[in-house]
């Protein structure tokens, strides 16, 4: 009998939402992705995710993002620089990787030989950053090494590069 207050209240409540949302008060989008699932695998044995592997070979074929349909609004346009024997690709992103924020993407491709790394660039300055990522890579390095099917030597690596702390994933032959 009093079906309609319920549709009507429910109503009411999805105008308000709205509402809220239009003037700013209403949920707000996460300030960082949460990039756990997309980069998943990276720690053991650089194990490159289905999103991250889409992700990587149509960055390293035309410069072009594809990226989880919740991500896009995070990710920004792709800086190339040319070398002598490789491109350096990167993606500036706003992230978060188990817990600590991500500044971007870095691709190496190398030019007619063997180059071909991923890694993850995060903002400096953040505290337990080395002593998390640290242990990680020697664990993926070790897992990698010990793979005989690792035949090219890749390898997993964290350190602070050009000035930036970075956790890489390096296949190159």
């Amino acid at each position: 009998m009093l079906d309609w207050l319920e549709t009507a209240g429910d109503f009411l409540m999805g105008t308000a939402i709205s509402t809220l949302s239009v003037v700013g008060l209403g949920p707000d989008e996460p300030v960082r992705y949460q990039m756990d699932t997309f980069l998943a695998g990276m720690t053991e044995g650089c194990e490159i995710s289905s999103d991250l592997g889409v992700f990587w070979e149509q960055l390293v074929a035309d410069g072009t993002l594809i990226v989880p349909a919740d991500a896009g609004a995070y990710f920004s346009a792709t800086q190339i620089a040319v070398r002598e024997d490789h491109r350096e690709l990167r993606v500036p992103v706003q992230g978060t990787w188990m817990g600590h924020e991500v500044a971007g993407i870095s691709v190496i491709a190398g030019i007619d030989n063997g180059y071909s790394s991923i890694g993850v660039v995060f903002e400096p300055g953040q505290q337990a950053l080395d002593a998390a990522f640290a242990p990680l890579a020697a664990q993926s390095d070790a897992i990698m090494q010990a793979d005989p099917d690792n035949l090219v030597g890749a390898s997993a690596v964290y350190g602070t590069f050009g000035g930036e702390p970075q956790y890489i994933c390096d296949f190159s032959n």
